[in-house]
């Protein structure tokens, strides 16, 4: 069975043909690796996984040619090897890869195929079926979110153009800093340790707002001095988009790329305001609107990680989990910012170093701390 591809996959094969090898590759995954307290039995978990991927077409789906390719059969075994990694090659016409060693299990997909949701609810089903629980009908497969998806967007076509002209183009967008002779980067930071962050949540509830509005705001305030002149900063990023009661446990990727269009200089309610409606007009075309190619990337993903997983008698706890491994393809700034399980918000910064140089970007982070720590404690005061 064939199907066209949804909003993000469209959109990482648009990636993939502009920098090839990057959204097709090996290393475009979703990973997570997990320690058990006692042995599996791999011949009742290789079944397991069997009649899992039975279940859930999307680890069945295979990308080819602007299709959704869904195969009849399992396209994977459990492999049991000497040793797991965080990352490990996933071939896009076999999106998923089960790993088990020893006392640990690395479950591995394609990033066509999964989200985080998709990672975590892949290991709880396996969990379920290795148990053997009882047959239960599988959540609603991916391909129902995809039809649902193209469906919206053919409705929301008319109102979705009217809201990006508005924020696109009527509001004059600053362009991104001069270009530079800066050397290709890519670091991990941590910005703020567990006591900073509860001073910035706090802050972000009382103006009854989310984290993400938050940084995103703190942000904006760092990158100020480096743009050119305009009253709009744009960012491209990723929503999740499960939005329905049927897509909160589906396996695939319920997420929408899109852009976030938010005021220059503005509050943390005229920025949450702002990204909400970016959210809300998400599932439009990006190929629709026309954007600087040199858009910086944003992302703040916050902590998912499950308490944990029951094979039968057997405790599994995650260790590890990680995204796409970094293989040098990327090309503009890119910002993805989560908060660790010990409560510290991280960062990792890539680029090629045009635009926006390592040492930019520092200066950047240098303001954009001092920002939300001068905000957090004007609030406690």
């Amino acid at each position: 069975m064939t199907l066209p591809t949804s909003l993000w996959q469209t959109f990482a094969l648009a990636l993939d043909r502009a920098r090839p090898g990057f959204t097709k590759g090996p290393w475009f995954t979703m990973n997570a690796v997990v320690e058990l307290d006692d042995t599996l039995d791999a011949d009742a978990l290789a079944t397991a996984f069997t009649e899992l991927q039975r279940r859930h077409e999307a680890l069945r789906t295979e990308i080819v040619d602007e299709e959704q390719l869904i195969h009849q059969e399992a396209t994977a075994q459990l492999e049991v090897v000497d040793e797991v990694t965080t990352h490990a090659e996933v071939p896009l016409h076999a999106p998923v890869r089960l790993r088990l060693a020893g006392n640990r299990l690395a479950l591995h997909l394609h990033h066509m195929i999964s989200d985080p949701v998709t990672l975590w609810a892949t290991l709880e089903d396996l969990a379920a079926l290795y148990t053997n629980t009882g047959e239960t009908p599988p959540p609603a497969q991916y391909a129902d979110y995809s039809t649902a998806e193209a469906e919206q967007v053919r409705r929301t076509w008319e109102p979705a153009v009217a809201w990006w002209q508005e924020r696109l183009v009527d509001a004059k967008p600053c362009p991104q800093p001069s270009s530079t002779d800066g050397a290709a980067f890519a670091f991990r930071q941590d910005l703020l340790d567990a006591d900073e962050v509860a001073r910035v949540e706090q802050r972000t509830k009382e103006h009854r707002s989310t984290t993400l509005v938050t940084l995103l705001e703190a942000l904006v305030e760092g990158m100020n001095p480096h743009l050119g002149p305009g009253n709009s900063v744009v960012f491209s990023t990723l929503f999740s988009k499960r939005d329905r009661p049927a897509w909160q446990n589906v396996l695939g990727p319920c997420i929408v790329p899109s852009l976030l269009a938010v005021p220059r200089d503005a509050e943390l309610p005229a920025m949450r305001e702002a990204v909400i409606g970016c959210s809300r007009y998400a599932r439009f075309p990006r190929s629709q609107l026309q954007i600087d190619p040199r858009t910086p990337f944003f992302e703040y993903v916050p902590q998912q990680w499950p308490p944990g997983f029951t094979f039968g008698k057997t405790k599994a706890s995650v260790i590890a989990a990680a995204g796409p491994k970094d293989t040098g393809l990327a090309d503009t700034l890119a910002i993805r910012m989560r908060t660790t399980t010990d409560g510290v918000l991280t960062g990792h910064f890539s680029g090629d170093g045009t635009d926006w140089t390592e040492p930019l970007v520092r200066q950047v982070l240098d303001r954009f701390r001092s920002h939300l720590l001068e905000g957090a404690n004007k609030e406690w005061c």
